[in-house]
């Protein structure tokens, strides 16, 4: 398994080669730009934050959120001290819509798409939840630990519906019982799906160096996912 190499994001973006990016959908894709409520449509095709995401799976950067936070903190401080050379170099912060935080965004800029016909169709989809707080999150839970059922069916009983346990009891023992509780829970989401009849082809004018690296994982590891990790995708790209 190859190291992961971010030395490209301490470089001065610069998009100066032309391609075309062609996508291959391996399976039906669910394009999800904003965040939604309780439907989750897709686009028709990808915008360039779902093709930054693209592209940073294929090169492994699989960062948690908190990861990211620290690098793009870093990242916005090295750019404020480029800037002073290029005036022109600005540093924007791209994690609206989403708790993704891109890394690539500088390095490349989408033009033309031409999209294949498509069609499409709803499905459920299982969503993991996690609550903050210790009353919404034990109600959500649907399989817990066997030990605690008996335990949990002797809790007091609420006023309102005596079918249910009373928050405030139910509150308390999920604090005591917290670890054999899970740390998340599904729950079934309507979800947008397409099915791509042919190729997505894509014009972009991308950095030099991540043209480069690109197209040396892609020798390799040309599996990545678009939209969400179910989207399975070929890349290729053709230069202009």
């Amino acid at each position: 398994m190859s190291s992961l190499n971010l030395s490209i994001l301490e470089k001065i973006p610069e998009r100066n080669i032309n391609v075309v990016l062609e996508i291959e959908p391996l399976a039906p894709l669910s394009m999800v730009s904003e965040l939604p409520g309780s439907y989750y449509k897709t686009l028709k095709s990808p915008d360039k934050k779902m093709l930054c995401g693209l592209f940073e799976n294929i090169l492994g950067w699989h960062f948690d959120l908190a990861d990211r936070k620290v690098i793009i903190g870093e990242l916005a401080e090295l750019r404020r001290k480029q800037a002073k050379k290029n005036p022109q170099l600005k540093f924007i912060d791209r994690t609206k819509g989403s708790t993704y935080v891109p890394l690539l965004m500088e390095y490349f800029e989408i033009g033309l798409q031409l999209t294949p016909i498509t069609n499409f169709y709803d499905d459920l989809w299982s969503k993991a939840y996690r609550r903050s707080d210790a009353v919404s999150h034990p109600k959500g839970t649907f399989n817990i630990s066997c030990n605690l059922i008996p335990l949990k069916r002797e809790l007091k009983r609420s006023k309102k519906n005596p079918r249910q346990v009373d928050d405030k009891a139910l509150e308390t023992f999920f604090k005591e019982h917290i670890e054999e509780f899970p740390q998340y829970y599904s729950t079934p989401t309507k979800r947008e799906y397409l099915f791509a009849k042919g190729n997505y082809e894509i014009q972009i004018k991308i950095d030099q160096n991540l043209y480069k690296i690109l197209n040396e994982r892609l020798m390799t590891d040309n599996l990545g996912y678009l939209g969400n990790s179910e989207g399975w995708v070929n890349l290729n790209f053709k230069e202009l």
